[in-house]
């Protein structure tokens, strides 16, 4: 039997993830950021105790990804580790001076970014939409074990 490749629920994702990145990525670059990276800043911003673990399992995305998106945040002094006093093993991540200046300086064409793209939506779509994706994600992870 064959699939149609262009009615594939796992292909419009996709193809919308990838339109998606192609109109954000340029406007990032503006900042010398890319898309993983401000994600990783406003995690460490905004969440408390940020680790390596904790965003990865944000991101939903394995360690040694996070590590490297780490390593390249730190080169570019936007991000400073920390040691945990009360685990050794943990290191705290924490934003500089210079990661604050560049989520801020980002801030407004990222919130720009994110009205277009729910322009064309009412707020009933957009929860619809989140709920469909949500359930997406439970069903990909229910079928997980079988």
């Amino acid at each position: 039997m064959l699939i149609d490749l262009k009615n594939s629920l796992g292909f419009k994702i996709n193809k919308t993830s990838n339109h998606m990145l192609s109109i954000i990525n340029p406007i990032l670059a503006e900042f010398d950021i890319a898309i993983e990276q401000r994600a990783t800043l406003e995690i460490i911003k905004y969440e408390d105790d940020v680790t390596l673990t904790k965003i990865a399992a944000i991101l939903d995305k394995d360690k040694t990804t996070i590590s490297r998106t780490v390593r390249v945040l730190e080169k570019k002094a936007l991000i400073q580790r920390n040691n945990n006093s009360e685990d050794r093993r943990s290191t705290m991540l924490e934003l500089t001076s210079k990661g604050e200046e560049t989520l801020n300086n980002s801030q407004e064409s990222i919130t720009k970014f994110r009205n277009d793209l729910i322009s064309n939506l009412s707020k009933e779509e957009i929860d619809t939409l989140f709920n469909l994706l949500d359930k997406v994600v439970l069903g990909l992870d229910s079928n997980k074990h079988d």
